[in-house]
């Protein structure tokens, strides 16, 4: 079942966000403790107009647990996106609270910020009913493209991806990694 985060997801939600960040070995992760950082995003995570509020969050529930979420926002708010992080992690002392220094999005575009199914449910669907619920997001806030970016040493994302009917359209380095810029047309 897919139901919008609420928040009292953000605990569940921060330790799935994690499993990506971690992967990405982003240089913030390097300026603080993890269960700082934790703490730090679950501030921001309570304002909408962060990249990972529960608010642009979607959950994929298996048995009543949070077996995988989804993120995304318009690209055209991606200046902005990060900017109730950076504001929590400097007042709390932190050199540089961006946790991507790259551009992301594609103009036009309804972008899925991040796609992460828990461990113990990998294998059983939840990614692929995840993304079956986006297009309707996507439309829902007037857009007819949904981008993504999946690292080119991820196979099985990729395969997942353009068996939803995803297409490369182009390559990003992101943080010192290449990846595959896919859209999904929804006209």
């Amino acid at each position: 079942m897919i139901r919008p985060a609420v928040k009292e997801d953000i605990d569940q939600l921060i330790a799935l966000v994690w499993i990506v960040l971690e992967d990405m070995e982003l240089p913030l992760l390097k300026q603080a403790s993890e269960n700082r950082l934790k703490a730090l995003m679950k501030e921001a995570m309570l304002n909408e107009n962060y990249r990972y509020s529960y608010r642009r969050a979607i959950v994929c529930l298996r048995d009543g647990n949070i077996a995988g979420t989804a993120f995304g926002y318009k690209g055209e708010l991606e200046p902005e996106i990060d900017q109730a992080f950076i504001e929590v992690t400097q007042a709390a002392g932190l050199e540089d609270g961006h946790l991507f220094q790259d551009t992301e999005t594609h103009p036009g575009e309804w972008y899925l910020d991040t796609l992460v199914t828990d461990a113990a449910y990998r294998g059983q669907g939840v990614a692929t009913e995840l993304l079956a619920a986006l297009p309707e997001i996507a439309k829902a806030q007037g857009e007819t493209l949904i981008g993504l970016n999946c690292d080119q040493k991820n196979q099985p994302a990729k395969h997942l991806y353009q068996k939803a009917g995803y297409q490369k359209v182009g390559e990003c380095t992101l943080s010192g990694t290449v990846y595959d810029h896919m859209q999904l047309s929804l006209t």
